[in-house]
């Protein structure tokens, strides 16, 4: 019953994430800033409202009603209400499943062919309006104006998202995938690694099933 309700917290949060309008004037995971804990590398703790920057891969945080920008190297883990975040490959990306000794990593970040492939507005060429988008979504974040950003979030154009995952087990990360693993997994254990796929039918986009990866990548 436990890993059910598990794998629907997973499934709604993830409905969620992919509902979420990012666009170039708002271009962050949360519709809001949220109220979260930055715990750092040091042991100390800071509290303010946060969010993730679907481009950068940084976490900024509101104070004094300016948007700034955390440094990840200074960063241990981080809370936005319930759910928890890792700096993984100098990215911050959500812990979507835990085992001990490891965990899987979900990078949600902006599809930026997508918006190259946009097509010209107001008669203006498809490069000349890409490049504007592209220029758009730079500008905004660190060091602005909370409330002129959160007036103005709607008037930008429309970001999808893209969601990879990562398999992590202390300082080794792979990606989530058959040919990802078998690139970083030392010669001596592809024989091993064939047989643990054999014998377990892994579903490379289920957080639940990527778990046993990393169980097996940590023995």
């Amino acid at each position: 019953m436990k890993k059910i309700l598990v794998t629907i917290v997973a499934l709604l949060a993830s409905i969620a994430l992919s509902a979420q309008e990012c666009s170039t004037t708002w271009p962050y995971l949360y519709p809001q800033f949220t109220q979260g804990v930055v715990h750092l590398t040091g042991g100390s703790k800071l509290q303010h409202p946060l969010n993730v920057h679907v481009q950068k891969g940084r976490l900024h945080y509101v104070e004094n009603g300016l948007v700034k920008e955390a440094m990840n190297r200074d960063i241990f883990f981080i809370q936005i209400g319930e759910e928890r975040y890792n700096v993984v490959n100098g990215d911050v990306m959500k812990v979507v499943a835990t085992t001990e000794g490891g965990f899987v990593a979900a990078h949600y970040y902006a599809d930026m062919d997508k918006l190259r492939e946009t097509g010209g507005a107001y008669g203006s060429s498809s490069t000349t309006q890409a490049t504007r988008l592209l220029t758009s979504i730079d500008m905004v974040g660190a060091n602005t104006n909370h409330m002129e950003m959160w007036q103005n979030r709607n008037s930008g154009e429309s970001i999808s998202l893209i969601c990879k995952y990562y398999l992590v087990t202390g300082k080794d990360v792979y990606p989530a995938s058959k040919k990802g693993v078998e690139t970083f997994l030392p010669e001596s254990r592809l024989g091993e690694f064939k047989a643990f796929l054999k014998e377990n039918k892994i579903k490379w986009k289920d957080p639940q099933s990527l778990i046993k990866v990393v169980e097996f990548l940590k023995q």
